[in-house]
């Protein structure tokens, strides 16, 4: 069986306001690597984002965010689908937490998750 090459996100933090712009810092790590890294961006969801390009050193763009909740209330699961373009290449990924932002970030390591694996396969 092989070992996956995938990045895992193992946590995100984030701030913002009206005082302060947006950040966010992740923590990712595959096989025997971890690294931190941190990112500013319009938004939240924006600043995870880049925070996940920084670390992964591939850069992303979020084209479009869908939000759904996945139960009733505001401790619900939210849905998150995003279309993220990676490169010259457009995909649409899911993800589901109760923090709408770290759907958003694990949604968009996916999509770097599986550029990278395309590149590995074709090299």
């Amino acid at each position: 069986m092989a070992v996956s090459q995938d990045w895992n996100l193992d946590w995100v933090a984030y701030a913002g306001g009206t005082e302060v712009g947006p950040r966010a810092r992740v923590h990712l790590s595959r096989i025997d690597e971890s690294v931190e890294s941190e990112g500013t961006g319009s938004g939240l969801i924006d600043a995870a984002c880049h925070a996940v390009s920084q670390a992964t050193g591939v850069e992303g763009r979020v084209m479009a965010v869908r939000a759904y909740s996945a139960g009733p209330g505001s401790d619900a699961v939210g849905e998150i689908e995003l279309d993220v373009e990676v490169g010259r290449r457009r995909v649409s990924m899911h993800a589901s937490s109760v923090d709408v932002v770290e759907a958003c970030a694990r949604a968009f390591l996916a999509a770097i998750n599986q550029s990278l694996s395309r590149a590995r396969a074709h090299t």
